[in-house]
């Protein structure tokens, strides 16, 4: 489905690890949508060096890429 520029995606799940997926699918969504409102006004640049930052947390030691916007802060503290 399409509204307002935005895509939803509705899925039903049939795995007997069913309310961990649906959790697991909850937290990735409530992260995109936290991290569209924060980072509508950054540059594409800032938003890819989140990215790549919050994907490669573990290997990064906690450090972030350079071009990290510091509103970032709150997506990377967890």
């Amino acid at each position: 489905m399409q509204s307002g520029g935005q895509r939803k995606i509705k899925i039903s799940i049939l795995h007997e690890k069913g309310e961990c997926i649906i959790r697991a699918v909850g937290l990735i969504s409530s992260q995109l949508q936290e991290f569209m409102r924060i980072a509508e006004r950054w540059t594409i640049a800032q938003r890819w060096a989140f990215l790549l930052t919050r994907l490669l947390q573990r290997w990064l030691g906690r450090k972030w890429l350079s071009g990290v916007p510091a509103q970032a802060a709150p997506l990377l503290s967890g």
